[in-house]
C-alpha cells in the first residue's frame, strides 16, 4: 500500500517527528494557560479588549491541548499497532 520509499523510513524517526510537534503544542498549551489566568486578572482594566484576550487564550489551550494529545497519539499508536503486526506474523 505505501511506496517502496516510504518503508525505508524507520517507527522511531515517525515517532521523533510526532514527539517534536507534541512538545511544540504542549509548550504553546503552558503558554496559553498562562495567558488565560493572566487575562482573567487585567479583564476588568482592558474592558472587551480582556475579555476578547480571555477567549482567544481559551481556544489557543484548547487547540494545543488538543494537537498534543493527538500527536501523542499518533507516535505511541504507530509503534504498538507496528509491534503488534510483527508480533502475529512471527507466529
Amino acid at each position: 500500500m505505501e511506496p517502496e520509499w516510504m518503508k525505508a523510513i524507520t517507527n522511531t524517526t515517525v515517532c521523533n517527528f510526532f514527539y517534536f510537534w507534541f512538545v511544540f503544542y504542549a509548550i504553546l498549551l503552558i503558554l496559553a494557560i498562562i495567558t488565560t489566568i493572566g487575562s482573567v486578572f487585567v479583564a476588568k482594566k482592558l474592558g472587551w479588549a480582556g475579555v476578547a484576550l480571555s477567549a482567544q487564550a481559551i481556544i489557543t489551550s484548547l487547540l494545543a491541548g488538543s494537537f498534543a494529545m493527538f500527536y501523542y497519539i499518533i507516535c505511541d499508536r504507530a509503534l504498538l499497532i507496528k509491534a503488534t503486526e510483527a508480533f502475529t506474523t512471527r507466529r
